[in-house]
């Protein structure tokens, strides 16, 4: 009689679709969230195999968003750092990120890797001495801020490396054929567009501002460069 253990032993090829591959491929694509098709090609497999592993593009957009979340590495806690510096640390992070991962930014609310991702930014805040219900408000502020002013300059930017041209020429051109209805805009200079950056920085401190008045602190004038 043979040994049924030899029955436990799995036979044939490896199968080639793994959840660690799986994830390994959704984070090598960047810019758009992947396709079917694109995701199957960095699997070399078929598109078919791949929808005996993801069920479609709806599961696939959900799949990207834990991928992009559980892979996010919060900024390091230095020693003796305030928490306004690691939260705006944490903000420019989260826009460049959500930049990078469109899925992040499409992401359905409260899915497993977004609610991990939750819990260890507010453990952070909490070890800075927020209660958690100061936690939860500050990185809602933080996350609207990111969703919303973070993701129209990152749309900005995309329009810019489209386009080949400065925000500035790109701005001229939506103004040129409305000149007499637009006589304040079309007396703007150059420097009269904010940098980016800066506007997001001020944007966020001004914000993190209002919540350290909140916790009766004050922080400086000038948002940290």
């Amino acid at each position: 009689m043979p040994d049924p253990r030899s029955r436990a032993i799995p036979r044939g090829r490896p199968r080639r679709v793994t959840e660690e591959r799986l994830r390994e491929a959704i984070l090598r694509i960047h810019g758009e969230i992947p396709s079917m098709a694109a995701l199957a090609r960095q699997l070399g497999v078929g598109v078919a195999t791949l929808y005996t592993h993801v069920r479609g593009q709806d599961e696939l957009r959900r799949l990207a968003g834990e991928v992009a979340f559980d892979a996010w590495k919060l900024p390091d806690v230095e020693p003796g750092m305030h928490w306004s510096d690691w939260t705006l640390a944490y903000a420019r992070d989260a826009r460049e990120m959500a930049a990078r991962y469109p899925a992040v930014a499409g992401a359905r609310p409260l899915a497993g890797g977004q609610l991990r991702y939750v819990e260890r930014v507010l453990e952070r805040l909490v070890a800075f001495g927020f209660s958690h219900e100061e936690a939860l408000a500050t990185f809602h502020a933080i996350a609207l801020l990111v969703l919303g002013v973070g993701a129209q300059l990152a749309a900005m930017r995309r329009e810019e490396v489209s386009a080949g041209q400065s925000g500035w020429e790109i701005f001229q051109g939506a103004i040129a054929e409305q000149r007499e209805q637009l006589p304040v805009l079309c007396r703007l200079q150059p420097a009269a567009l904010p940098d980016q950056e800066a506007a997001y920085d001020d944007l966020v401190w001004f914000t993190l501002s209002g919540i350290a008045r909140s916790r009766g602190e004050s922080l400086s004038a000038g948002t940290p460069r």
